[in-house]
């Protein structure tokens, strides 16, 4: 009988000692009435550099992901003004179409307009046919760099063609 009642002993107390112990650590906070989580870091978002180097960082992007054919990519580094021309799915299903648009991109130079303005000039070198080159603008907006399409680029786009 003494083995019989250290056994329910056991099982009616162990649950409610594991509980109290989980209970007390849950909630436990420090002497400052902070709980534990308050001394981590937390981690904030924080703003591009508004410099020309930053600037051509993302113009580059732009043109490796148009290079490599991510255009769903591309299409995330426009600027609002540019997005809100063509859907990223509109775009995606057209640019694929746009042969005279693919190719190796390089930018070539970077030049600051004003603090959140630069002008990016590039040269598009296809798989067949003459190279091209151009310029667009990259804009600085919510604390990011973004990259604009040429006006009538974005046109074209509005009517869901090739430019």
């Amino acid at each position: 009988m003494t083995r019989t009642f250290r056994g329910i002993a056991l099982a009616v107390i162990t649950p409610v000692v594991l509980a109290g112990v989980l209970a007390g650590c849950s909630d436990k906070k420090d002497d400052a009435g902070e709980s534990p989580s308050a001394d981590r870091p937390t981690v904030e978002v924080t703003a591009q550099p508004q410099d020309a180097q930053t600037a051509q960082v993302t113009a580059e992007q732009v043109f490796d992901n148009l290079s490599d054919g991510d255009w769903a990519g591309a299409w995330e580094l426009w600027t609002d003004t540019a997005q809100s021309a063509i859907a990223k799915d509109a775009y995606v299903d057209l640019i694929s179409t746009c042969t005279t648009l693919q190719g190796d991109y390089v930018v070539t130079g970077v030049t600051p307009v004003d603090d959140s303005t630069a002008t990016v000039k590039w040269t598009r070198t296809p798989a067949s046919g003459s190279a091209a080159s151009g310029t667009n603008t990259i804009k600085y907006q919510k604390g990011q760099w973004r990259f604009e399409p040429d006006a009538t680029a974005l046109a074209a786009f509005r009517q869901n063609k090739c430019p």
